[in-house]
Order: C-alpha cells, then structure tokens, then sequence
C-alpha cells in the first residue's frame, strides 16, 4: 500500500518541482529590464527655487495732454532669489535663461554639498550667485541630479 501511495504521488511532486523551476525562470526574464536615460550637463547659477517668482506684470497708463491717446506697458519680470544656509528647494538657471528645477532627492544631495562645500558656504554667505556644473537626467519638469560641481 506505501508503494501504490509513493508512486501516486511522485508524478505530484514532480509537477510541482517543474512549476516551481518555470516560475523562476519567468521571474527572473520579468526582473531582467534595462532603462536607458540620457543625462545632460547644465551649467549655470544655483537658485532658491522655493522663492523664485515666475511672472509679475507691471502696467503703465499713460495719457497726452490732449486725453486722446493712451499708452499701457506690460514688463515681465522673473525673480531669481540667491542660495541662502536655509534653502532647502534648488534649481538651476541657465544663461540662455531656463530654469530647471531639481527633485527631492537631488534637493537633499544639494543640501549636503552646501554643508561642506567651504566655497559655496563663502558664496552663500555673501549672497553671491554660486556657479555649477550639473550632470543629470531630465524628468518630467525635474531634474534628477548625478553630480554637482
């Protein structure tokens, strides 16, 4: 009767052994995927990006002296706001005059840097614009720091 029983289940376990080496070989093909982003460098100036203001319109009214002709002005103005030791949201603009904003794990990255780095603290503390050199990949509207210099 063991007999009849051990060769019953035999073919079980083998099956299960089989399924169990497929489902490997089906998660490990399903873990195996490769994602290429093409990084960039920026250059540029370093830049509070929690107190940048993007757009403020001034408007101008003018009349002659006669009242018949009026004149309005709109000027765009965009205000970049220095690092400062308690800024904790970066970004870059660039001289061609893009602003990039960095992701949150770059932000953290950066703060790090500016807690060593003697010559940005110099900078910082004289709220002189500090140059960089980023690498990173763009996403989204973010950019995802690799390195900073």
């Amino acid at each position: 009767m063991r007999k009849i029983a051990s060769l019953a289940l035999m073919p079980l376990f083998a099956g299960f052994l089989l399924a169990q080496s497929n489902n490997q070989a089906t998660q490990s093909e399903s873990q195996t995927t490769t994602t290429t982003t093409k990084t960039t460098t920026y250059m540029g100036t370093l830049v509070d990006a929690g107190c940048r203001t993007k757009v403020t319109e001034n408007k101008e009214t003018t009349t002659d002296a006669n009242g018949a002709k009026t004149r309005t002005e709109t000027t765009n103005e965009v205000k970049d706001c220095p690092v400062t030791a308690t800024t904790t949201t970066f970004g870059i603009q660039t001289p061609e005059g893009k602003f990039i904003r960095f992701d949150e794990p770059s932000n953290t990255k950066v703060i790090e840097i500016v807690k060593t780095n003697q010559t940005w603290n110099k900078s910082i503390t004289e709220r002189a614009p500090v140059k960089v050199r980023v690498i990173g990949a763009p996403n989204g509207d973010t950019l995802v720091v690799e390195s900073i210099e």
